[in-house]
């Protein structure tokens, strides 16, 4: 008996050991890491109940000419990153895919923010950006929005390449759900993220 329960004894403090190891490594069951993205309330009171933007709204020569409203963002937020990114559908054979034409990355906003106004940024912040921001001929274009809670805080730079990946991202998974954390460029620190996808107006000036 003494020998079994030294046996069990044994059994049971290799378990413990290796559950503690995974805990430290940040693994669960299966493989799959602990470490998720979960979904920010994200809005603006310039679209409309058809998604359309309101007429008032309009690129005004500023960073971010969307108004946007987002709730609580997670403990552990160092910074908030908002992206604007306006892209169109080309039709490249039979498939549509999308073309960033231009993409806004603001970041360094204090986690405590929980509103954007218009063309209005706050003090301290970090600007990125590439393409040409306001057309004429924007009409019916989409208009990607995104806010991202982040817990590392680093320099952050915009470019095609990243925008790109982001537009395909939240054209393929609109609404965010809770979901590991997607690898790459902002992402991999994004510990949740708010997502709109809007249409430039298409009425009559």
């Amino acid at each position: 008996m003494l020998r079994e329960d030294a046996k069990r004894v044994g059994w049971h403090a290799c378990a413990f050991a290796l559950a503690v190891a995974l805990m430290a490594l940040g693994l669960t069951g299966c493989g799959e890491s602990a470490s998720v993205t979960t979904a920010i309330d994200l809005k603006s009171p310039g679209v409309e109940a058809n998604g359309e933007l309101k007429p008032s709204v309009r690129c005004g020569w500023g960073s971010l000419w969307i108004p946007l409203e987002w709730g609580d963002v997670p403990d552990d937020t160092e910074e908030l990153a908002i992206l604007l990114a306006r892209f169109k559908y080309p039709k490249e054979g039979g498939k549509q895919k999308p073309t960033v034409l231009f993409a806004d990355l603001v970041s360094k906003f204090k986690p405590t923010e929980r509103k954007l106004v218009a063309n209005v940024l706050p003090e301290g912040v970090s600007w990125s950006w590439f393409g040409e921001n306001c057309v004429t001929s924007a009409k019916g274009q989409r208009v990607l929005l995104e806010v991202f809670a982040l817990d590392d805080v680093r320099h952050r730079k915009m470019d095609r390449q990243l925008a790109t990946r982001l537009a395909e991202e939240a054209l393929a998974d609109p609404e965010v759900t809770e979901a590991p954390r997607s690898e790459g460029e902002l992402t991999e620190d994004a510990a949740a993220v708010g997502r709109l996808i809007t249409t430039n107006y298409t009425g009559p000036h």
